[in-house]
């Protein structure tokens, strides 16, 4: 998110046992690692919109994990190409919704709120109930940052403004890409600011 990170990959790790090993070795050996890159992998690809990249690591960290709202975030249909894709995809953002619906209710309103809000947005576009989806990206920046998640008031702001972008709005995206910006700055992602202020400039 900052840039080009100017730390190597990490070589000669020793372990309390005495054993080394590489940082390559314990992304592939240990699940938990394994499933932790699969994650940030995805969530960066994400953002950047990268989707075809997203796919994919979504594909694994499925195969490792129950649904989660960050891989949920990727699935809906607006980043799929085919009619048979869509389908697929857009079933597993509802079980993502629906896994992030309960939590929200059940384990942390203050953690999950935000995130639900901002799933059933991305929903409601991917059916065309662009009225529903415009109050639920409001209530999700909203909820983003009475609950203080800087980065997620920033995504969320950036998918709004996607949003509108897409259904030819584009005066009232560039607000939100504007927003987005300020937010990721605030967060201290660099690169993925300068990313939301190219988009206001080439609108």
């Amino acid at each position: 998110m900052v840039g080009e990170s100017a730390i190597p990959p990490q070589i000669g790790l020793t372990s309390v046992s005495g054993d080394t090993h590489n940082e390559a070795d314990l992304i592939d050996k240990i699940p938990p690692v394994t499933l932790t890159q699969h994650f940030i992998e995805c969530y960066e690809a994400f953002v950047f919109r990268e989707f075809d990249k997203t796919r994919d690591c979504a594909e694994k960290f499925i195969s490792l994990q129950s649904l989660t709202m960050d891989s949920g975030s990727a699935m809906f249909a607006r980043i799929l190409e085919t009619k048979d894709k869509k389908k697929k995809w857009i079933a597993r953002g509802a079980e993502s919704k629906v896994l992030i619906e309960k939590l929200a209710v059940l384990a942390s309103t203050w953690n999950f709120q935000n995130k639900t809000l901002l799933l059933q947005a991305e929903e409601q576009f991917c059916a065309r109930n662009f009225e529903a989806a415009e109050k639920l990206y409001d209530d999700a920046i909203l909820s983003s940052k009475k609950h203080k998640f800087v980065n997620e008031e920033a995504l969320a702001n950036e998918l709004a403004g996607h949003f509108y972008l897409d259904t030819g709005r584009k005066d009232k995206s560039l607000r939100y890409f504007s927003q987005a910006e300020e937010k990721y700055r605030e967060w201290g992602a660099v690169a993925k600011a300068n990313f939301c202020e190219w988009l206001t400039m080439d609108i």
